[in-house]
């Protein structure tokens, strides 16, 4: 009875390994930018007030624009995952619920102090920019940190001491 127990553990642990393993070599498909234009352009279409594009610049002259990033939370943690790492990167658009929805995850990420694979997220927001009584430009910004790794070794400590105990007579010892 024990040697079926037993191998019946086995199997179970076998397949719930093979299971978790699975898991962890599924990916999530990278979202690409709808496209990536110029900082000029962004300017442009912010100031007109087009659409509910969420805006990432990405360099000094470059910036993927990411569409109906408000409604499709998959696709605000895309943007966070791909987003290149230890960087500030700055965050625009003209919707306001784009922006409270990704504002809120990144603040969720930063509240809670998570790993978010292998890295804290920082974040922050810049006062929202009028343009007209129509049209307010949302700002904010995050970044990436990497998280420190924890060394796997013992630390060594040296330890001395000197006692006597009632039945065992006086000892000396040094331990590692």
């Amino acid at each position: 009875m024990r040697k079926i127990l037993l191998l019946t553990m086995l199997l179970c642990s076998l397949i719930f390994s093979a299971y978790a393993k699975e898991q962890d070599n599924q990916t999530l498909p990278l979202v690409a930018p709808a496209e990536t234009i110029s900082l000029a352009e962004m300017n442009e279409r912010l100031n007109r007030g087009e659409g509910t594009d969420l805006y990432l610049k990405l360099a000094d002259d470059q910036v993927a624009v990411y569409q109906n990033a408000g409604k499709d939370r998959s696709l605000r943690k895309q943007i966070i995952l791909t987003a290149p790492n230890s960087d500030m990167l700055r965050l625009y658009t003209n919707d306001k619920n784009t922006f409270r929805q990704m504002s809120k995850m990144l603040r969720d990420y930063e509240d809670g102090n998570k790993n978010f694979n292998g890295y804290y997220v920082i974040t922050d927001v810049d006062p929202a920019k009028e343009i007209s009584d129509s049209i307010t430009i949302y700002r904010f910004w995050f970044m990436k940190l990497e998280k420190e790794k924890h060394s796997r070794r013992t630390p060594i400590g040296i330890g001395i001491g000197i006692g006597g105990g009632h039945h065992h007579g006086p000892w000396i010892g040094i331990g590692l």
